[in-house]
């Protein structure tokens, strides 16, 4: 070990003599040139993808979290009305496996109605929830409620009593609706009956407020009032057709569901609820399951892509390495028969490789964090330049470019969430790749015979 020690510097100084080689024979020659910069284009656009894709993937999260509750109780008996919903909430509260995940558990109405304006009919979804008071409800402490960001303040008041409604901010674009407004609401009351078939009720409610979650689906269909008023307009006094809870995080709903059901099948809670083997559970991460398997599936085809691009700069470091080789296989020569070891000579141009591999992560990482941060600005310049020639092009009929819509994928920047760790992840595989790239042709250096490489040379 002493040994190797003496001969570090003479190592070191031939791996930094090889790098700073000539433009020709040197591992800066054009072929190491394109490996570095391959290697190095390819880190940053892994780092600037997975940074885009995993800002898509908070900011989907964040939505949903806003947007409502993340598990909701349903019921398959009594047309879907659930009775008894006030012990159901007592028992999930009290519950030692369930308190110390959920932050709140509400009784609520959702149904699927009509919103008219003008003889015209468009879909909603209502929601009804309780309201405690005007207050909580301004200053965002209402656990299941979103965020109200236009409202009239004395109506918000009289949401528990009279016909008061919040939509979401996106119909106020979509329909024209404004507040203080008069808008007709129908949806389905009453019980089901084969001579009349599904009942309907009818009731004329004035828009009070407008909530935003950052969720366009929730933002441009959902329709909010109080449960007092809800439950005389579906017709349903003293019951609920769902239960919702708000969790304390998203990653562990599977877990929460299935405590649910334990609760639900335990004997104590069967006996005191009538409803307990009608009872079932959904959560947020259900209903949305399609749309994150798909990003995360877009995720993972992505970074294979771009990760081809790196393991192709490892090959061309293959190339690099062996080229040099071959042309210092004289020096080789001389040096193995001056007694320096093979290991030694399979070390220089594995370390070669490596520190080629190292700052080309190095460049690719502060590049790709510089991209990340930099991307709206980056993406709205090109924007400009779109859309200052375009119209050469086409003239009159050109339109505008949105590069990124901010109105189809609602935000007001482009959502980046750098991962410091997962950049260190990347770079520290990229080093290896070009260690191991470098070990091949090193080890058919160090395999050279001496009398013949310098006789040949």
């Amino acid at each position: 070990m002493n040994f190797f020690f003496h001969r570090s510097p003479l190592i070191l100084l031939l791996t930094s003599r090889y790098i700073r080689g000539s433009r020709v024979t040197g591992l800066l020659s054009l072929k190491s040139r394109i490996s570095f910069i391959v290697m190095a284009v390819g880190v940053a656009l892994l780092i600037v993808v997975l940074s885009i894709f995993n800002g898509f993937q908070r900011q989907l999260k964040e939505s949903l979290w806003q947007g409502g509750e993340h598990i909701t109780i349903e019921s398959s008996s009594n047309g879907g009305e659930i009775r008894d919903y006030q012990k159901i909430i007592k028992y999930i509260k009290n519950d030692p496996e369930l308190k110390d995940r959920i932050i709140s558990v509400e009784a609520g109405i959702q149904s699927h109605g009509l919103i008219q304006r003008y003889n015209v009919f468009y879909p909603v979804l209502i929601k009804a929830v309780s309201i405690p008071s005007v207050d909580d409800l301004i200053q965002q402490k209402l656990h299941n409620f979103p965020r109200v960001i236009h409202y009239d303040r004395e109506e918000l008041g009289n949401m528990n009593r009279e016909s008061y409604i919040i939509l979401g901010k996106e119909m106020e674009d979509l329909y024209n609706f404004s507040l203080g407004k008069q808008l007709t609401l129908a949806v389905p009351g009453g019980r089901f009956s084969l001579g009349k078939g599904v009942e309907v009720s009818v009731q004329n409610f004035r828009v009070s407020g407008f909530f935003k979650t950052g969720n366009y689906k929730f933002d441009s269909s959902f329709v909010y009032m109080s449960l007092p008023v809800a439950q005389k307009f579906f017709k349903m006094k003293d019951s609920v057709n769902q239960i919702t809870i708000k969790a304390r995080s998203l990653d562990d709903l599977g877990i929460s569901k299935r405590k649910l059901y334990k609760l639900f099948n335990s004997l104590e809670f069967e006996q005191e609820i009538e409803s307990a083997s009608s009872l079932s559970v959904r959560t947020i991460a259900e209903e949305q399951e399609n749309l994150l398997a798909a990003l995360q599936l877009e995720k993972t085809i992505i970074s294979i892509i771009v990760f081809l691009f790196i393991i192709l700069a490892a090959l061309g470091m293959v190339a690099s390495v062996y080229s040099l080789v071959r042309a210092k296989r004289k020096s080789i020569g001389v040096l193995k028969a001056l007694g320096l070891p093979a290991s030694d000579i399979l070390l220089i141009f594995t370390l070669n490789a490596m520190l080629v591999g190292i700052l080309a992560s190095l460049t690719g990482g502060v590049t790709g964090i510089f991209l990340a941060n930099s991307l709206d600005s980056i993406v709205g310049y090109i924007e400009e330049i779109i859309n200052m020639f375009g119209p050469a092009f086409t003239g009159s009929d050109w339109t505008p470019v949105e590069l990124v819509p901010k109105r189809i994928y609602y935000f007001d920047k482009l959502p980046v969430d750098i991962n410091i760790p997962f950049i260190f992840m990347v770079t520290t595989a990229a080093t290896i790749l070009s260690g191991i790239a470098g070990y091949f042709p090193a080890r058919w250096a160090a395999s050279l015979n001496p009398v013949d490489t310098i006789r040949n040379d």
